[in-house]
C-alpha cells in the first residue's frame, strides 16, 4: 500500500472545501443559485467526501489503515548522521530521537530493548540486587561509567525511591556509532 501524495490530497481538500461551500472550485467565487454545485445532494456529497479526506490526511496519507510492522522496511541507519546531542537523557529518550527524522509510515521504530540488551550482554550495564532499595535495578558498571552512562537515585511522586539510568554525550555518540551492531546483534570491539 503507497501513501498518496501530500500535496495532491492538500489540494483535493481545498477544492472539495470550495464546492461544498457552494463556490466555484478554482475561482473562489460565489457558484450560483443555478448550478449543479448549489445541489444540496452534491453539497452533501462533497462535505462527505472532504470528512473522508480528512480521514487520509489524519492517517499520514494512507487509504484504510497504515501498514503493519511486517510491510514496513527497516530503521534506515543513514539517518543516524544527523543525529546532534541535545541533552543527557533515559534510553527511551534517546531512542525517540534517534527515530525522529524517520518516516514512522515507511519505516520501522527502533525500539530500546535491543539497545539495553546489548549494552548489558557487552558489560555496559548490569542488573543487581539493590539492598537499600531492596529490589533490582540496573546500574552502570565501570565499562559503563567509561562510557558516559551515568546513574542516579530519584524519589517518585509516591515517595519510592529508584535508580534512573542517564546516558550522556559520549553515551549517546557511543550507542548511534555502534547501532548497526547493536540491531544485527553483534559483540562490541
Amino acid at each position: 500500500m503507497e501513501a498518496i501524495d501530500k500535496n495532491k490530497l492538500d489540494t483535493a481538500i481545498f477544492y472539495v472545501e470550495r464546492i461544498a461551500d457552494g463556490k466555484n472550485p478554482v475561482t473562489g467565487l460565489d457558484a450560483g443559485t443555478d448550478t449543479v454545485l448549489n445541489d444540496p445532494n452534491v453539497i452533501r456529497c462533497m462535505f462527505f467526501i472532504r470528512e473522508l479526506l480528512e480521514g487520509v490526511r489524519c492517517n499520514g496519507g494512507y487509504i484504510g489503515s497504515r501498514p503493519k510492522k511486517s510491510e514496513l522496511a527497516d530503521f534506515p541507519l543513514d539517518v543516524l548522521q544527523s543525529y546532534t546531542y541535545r541533552e543527557d537523557k533515559t534510553i527511551t529518550r534517546l531512542v525517540e530521537q534517534l527515530n525522529e527524522p524517520a518516516d514512522e509510515n515507511q519505516y520501522r521504530k527502533l525500539s530500546y530493548k535491543p539497545t539495553l540488551q546489548w549494552l548489558h550482554v557487552n558489560g555496559f550495564l548490569l542488573d543487581d540486587f539493590h539492598t537499600e532499595l531492596g529490589k533490582n535495578v540496573t546500574e552502570p558498571t565501570e565499562k559503563g561509567l567509561r562510557t558516559g552512562i551515568q546513574s542516579e537515585r530519584r524519589r517518585s511522586m509516591a515517595g519510592a525511591e529508584y535508580i534512573r539510568v542517564i546516558y550522556g554525550k559520549k553515551a549517546q555518540e557511543f550507542i548511534v556509532q555502534n547501532l548497526e551492531q547493536i540491531l544485527n546483534g553483534e559483540a562490541v570491539e
